[in-house]
Parts: structure tokens; sequence; C-alpha cells
């Protein structure tokens, strides 16, 4: 269906007095205040789920220490349904794949002090053409999410454009079909009418809502709808793939603002991935340096890379979901996901996301305030030699201090005098005090460091 911005603003304006919209500058559902953090089984497993394996994930989660660092979350991506719903509508576990039932893993999950987190999408079809999808049926959807315990939903946006000729009643359901615009309010007024507070993941309104052609006009409204939307692709290992989400991430930071109770997030991580599933196998791509480091393990990046990696994922304030397999992972890529002082800055109370500072050919810098007038930058050296990165604290206080839409912004236009205390965040130590900013001298290629800046004081510290 092709409609006009026109009409689609029109469509907006009969939502919100039909209520299909919450009213107000964030969606009102009290979650999120700092971003979610958890593990998505997509990128390590695809349709190969099961109840084993995720109960096992959740068990490893605990014994590797990620639930303690704040990874809450254990999400059940696509798959999990059988093909056809019920006589009543509703949606049917896989039997094969969940023989006991979707509240029995929700009941184990809980049991552990856990979240519960599954998938659906607004269209006839979830994204494998295997289950259902949500369009059409998001009240009844809904309804079986707050039964079975459900505390995360990840909404994707597959198969939404076959709902009038393979939905035989669909003018029994809506007097039109309705365009992808008004598909995620539905779905976001269902969740909250059940009751149960359900954190809600907009998975591709990114394209669907031109954002990536325009995307203030998205950027107006989007945090109404949900807890957190994509923007940018499906994830792929490897470090220029990180590097280019986090760009995404920058490039709509003011249009379409992050902050508390709702986050600009980039789906699953893929550190300690072997090979992504969306990654094609066999013969039909030559098997390239970049493929065959993919093949080899490790994400196709090195400890360091992988440091810097997630280093720009938690100050840039996205969505943390682990996509690698917990059951397995180890050594430095465990080690990633695990720096409690890192992980400090990206659940800092502030909820003030990053922002970047500087770019060039060799160098990206991001920033972002802390509380307690403090703030963090990583210093990123993108290049093929080792180099220099200075940030300054002129740098990060002048950071835009507006706020956009209720939500916080990167840092307050502080323009404080003295020195300053450096914390090395990846060494866990004291740099020194500085008066004007900090050098990082010889950053390697495809590495970061990681500080945290403490507010000004009248004298010099020594480490």
């Amino acid at each position: 269906v092709s409609v006009s911005r026109m009409a689609l603003q029109s469509l907006l304006a009969v939502a919100m007095g039909a209520g299909i919209l919450l009213q107000g500058n964030a969606l009102r559902n009290g979650l999120d205040l700092v971003p979610p953090m958890g593990w998505s089984n997509w990128e390590n497993s695809g349709c190969n789920v099961n109840e084993t394996y995720v109960k096992a994930t959740a068990v490893a989660m605990k014994a590797k220490g990620l639930f303690d660092l704040g990874y809450t979350i254990v999400e059940v991506d696509d798959c999990w349904a059988q093909r056809d719903r019920n006589e009543s509508g509703y949606l049917v576990p896989n039997a094969t794949r969940f023989p006991s039932g979707m509240a029995n893993l929700g009941d184990f999950l809980h049991s552990m002090g856990m979240k519960f987190g599954m998938y659906s999408s607004a269209g006839v079809h979830c994204c494998q053409n295997t289950m259902p999808g949500s369009l059409g049926y998001e009240w009844l959807d809904a309804q079986y999410f707050a039964a079975v315990g459900v505390d995360f939903l990840k909404y994707d946006g597959c198969f939404m454009e076959e709902f009038a000729t393979v939905e035989k009643d669909a003018a029994n359901r809506f007097p039109f079909v309705p365009p992808p615009i008004l598909r995620y309010p539905i779905m976001s007024q269902a969740l909250n009418k059940t009751g149960r507070p359900i954190s809600y993941m907009c998975n591709f309104p990114w394209s669907f809502w031109g954002l990536d052609k325009d995307a203030a006009d998205g950027g107006r409204w989007v945090s109404e709808v949900c807890n957190s939307w994509r923007v940018a692709g499906d994830p792929q290992p490897g470090f220029s793939n990180a590097v280019s989400y986090t760009n995404s991430l920058s490039k709509y930071a003011n249009q379409v603002p992050s902050g508390a109770g709702g986050w600009a997030t980039l789906d699953a991580i893929e550190i300690g991935n072997n090979m992504s599933f969306d990654v094609l196998d066999g013969d039909e791509v030559a098997e390239t340096g970049e493929r065959q480091a993919l093949r080899l393990g490790g994400g196709g990046m090195t400890a360091d890379q992988e440091r810097a990696a997630i280093s720009i994922y938690m100050i840039a304030k996205t969505p943390i979901f682990i996509g690698a397999d917990v059951t397995t992972l180890s050594g430095h890529s465990l080690e990633a996901y695990s720096n409690s002082d890192l992980i400090a800055i990206h659940q800092d109370p502030l909820a003030a996301p990053g922002r970047q500072i500087r770019v060039n050919d060799s160098m990206i810098i991001w920033g972002c305030a802390l509380s307690g007038n403090r703030t963090a930058a990583v210093l990123l050296n993108i290049g093929d030699s080792p180099v220099d990165i200075t940030v300054t604290w002129a740098d990060l206080d002048n950071l835009s201090a507006s706020v956009a839409n209720g939500m916080s912004s990167c840092t307050a236009d502080r323009h404080d005098s003295g020195f300053r205390t450096v914390t090395d965040v990846w060494q866990h130590k004291t740099v020194g005090s500085f008066a004007t900013g900090f050098t990082a001298k010889s950053v390697a290629p495809t590495s970061a460091v990681v500080i945290t800046v403490g507010a000004a004081s009248a004298q010099a510290t020594m480490a």
C-alpha cells in the first residue's frame, strides 16, 4: 500500500485520538531507563533453537558472571512457534523445539532472576516464514506474551506486504491495510494494555519509516512507540562492521534521540561468534581474508578489536545483546563483554547517550556525560599505523546540551576549569590529572583507549 506523507500524518493524528499511540515524549511503561542488556539466540543459532539450549545458555550466563554484570534478558528469536495458529487464533509453540511450552521456559528463567524475551513480526509471517506474524493478531499475541511471562519483545518487520491477499478475513479486523508506520504503534498499545511490563524493541522501523531517507520525520514520534528501535541492517561479524554500525547511531543521534526509556539499537553483537547466521556459506562467496577470519573464529576480531568494538557500543548506549553462544564463550571474547567499569558507563543513571566528537581517516573519538559531572571518551584508531589521539576537556564540554523529545542529551555544557582525573577503563587504573585534556600515546591500529574523566578540581593528583 502506497501512502503519502500527508496521508500518514492524517493517520497518525487519527491514531493519537483513538489511543493507538501513547501521548507524551517517551513510551510510558517505566522500562529501560538505562539501556537493556541480555542475550539473543539468532546470531549464534538461527532457527536451530530449542528449550534445552536456551536453558543451558541461562545457566552459563549465571556461571560466567554475565548475569551479575547486568545481562538479564534471554531472548528467543524467530522459529519458536508452529506454522499455524490454533482454532482460537493463538500462537502455538513448536512441539519439537519447545515441548514443555513457553510458559515453562519463562518460569525457568524467572526462577533464576532473569527476564524472558520473545520474538514476533509486524507482518503475516515472521522473517524465516516458519511461523505466523502478529499482523491482525496484535491483541491476541500481546495477551499470549503476557500470559507466558514475557518481559521483552523483539518485533520484526517481514512479510508486511501480503496482509490483504493472504488473510481472507482482513477486512473484519482492519478497515484498511495498515501501513508500516502504524503497525508498530498498534503492538505497543496492545502490550501496554496487558498490564504486564514488557520492554518493546521495534526491530525494523529505520527503513519502513523512511528513517534512512529522512531521520527527522521518524524522530518526532518513534520514542513514543518503542523502548528501542533499529537504526542499521543485520549485524555481521568483523571489526569494520562494528565501526560501521555505530556510525549509524551517530547518523541519527540528533534526529532520533536516545535517552531514558528509549534507545537506538543495533541488534545483537557479534563478538565471540565464529560466523554470523546471516553470512553465506560454501562457494556462494569467495573466501576473502575477512571471510577466512570469520571461519577461523573470534568473530573475525582480535582481542584489541573486540575491546574497541564493545567500547563504542557501550559508550553509544545502544542496548547490548550478546550474539554469541554463551555456553562456549571464553577468552578475550568473554572478557570483552565482562568489563564492569565499561558496563558502569553504559548503565550510568544519567542515561546520556554518547556522540561522536571527531572523525577522520585515522581516528574516531566518542564522548559522553556521566553522573557526578564526569565524562567518558573512547579514542579509537581506525588507521593502519599507531597514532596519538587527544581529547580535550573543551571537546567533551562542548557537546550539545540540548534535550530533544524530553530525553537526556550527551553532556552538560559545563566549561569547568581545573584539573580532571583520568582513569583508563581497560587498564582499571588512574592515569593522572590533566588541566586541558588527555592524549593517548601510540594507540595501535584498530584499537581503542577508553577513559573516564572526573569532575574538575583545583590541583593535580599523581597516578
